[in-house]
């Protein structure tokens, strides 16, 4: 179990510098599927910060991997990784965390629904069903467009919206706010609090 401030401030870094993904993994020839594996990715150019971070999933029971990853230019510091994979690495942390997430808390919230309709099953390598699979195609296009986290606030919203049509609506806003100034974007993105879940709290 983390503390309170070890998952308040986990949460905060996975915010900033973090991944909440399902990843496709080998393709079973006899279900014709592909597996979908569970995932939190920790990356920055700080080792020490990273440590910290090794040290609360270590603590969760979450045994991960390290590695570098060459950045485009030689000014640039390298960037550390570390990896969690898998249902009974991952889960534990986002429940620890998920009550202090901002930015990620639909991911995380997506992934766990995930989990549970896995561990609902009988068999562990039972056929995925429509609705996991419906879940890592919303995580998908979460990753594809800030704009689409401002249209899908709840895992409700998200899980019954046309994928499609939402994608469409995120590239027309991405599209509109690369013609307006600062000033112009501020002031449109205070018009469309409403539609988030914290319509109360200001921008």
């Amino acid at each position: 179990m983390l503390t309170p401030t070890e998952a308040a401030w986990l949460a905060g870094f996975l915010d900033a510098d973090g991944c909440i993904r399902l990843s496709k993994g080998t393709k079973n020839s006899k279900l014709n599927q592909h597996s979908l594996i569970p995932q939190l990715l920790a990356h920055n150019t700080c080792v020490v910060t990273l440590n910290r971070v090794l040290i609360l999933f270590e603590k969760m029971g979450a045994l991960s991997v390290t590695s570098l990853r060459k950045r485009y230019s030689a000014q640039h510091a390298k960037m550390a990784n570390i990896l969690s994979l898998g249902m009974k690495r991952v889960e534990p942390i986002l429940r620890e965390i998920l009550p202090y997430l901002v930015t990620k808390r639909l991911e995380a919230e997506l992934m766990l629904r995930f989990i549970e309709l896995r561990k609902s099953r009988r068999h562990r390598n039972a056929p995925y069903t429509a609705s996991e699979y419906r879940i890592y195609t919303a995580m998908k296009y979460l990753k594809k467009s800030r704009h689409l986290r401002d249209y899908t606030p709840t895992v409700e919203e998200i899980l019954d919206q046309d994928i499609v049509r939402t994608s469409a609506k995120a590239l027309e806003e991405a599209e509109m706010s690369s013609r307006l100034t600062a000033e112009q974007q501020s002031a449109r993105a205070a018009k469309m609090v409403w539609y988030r879940k914290d319509r109360t709290m200001p921008l």
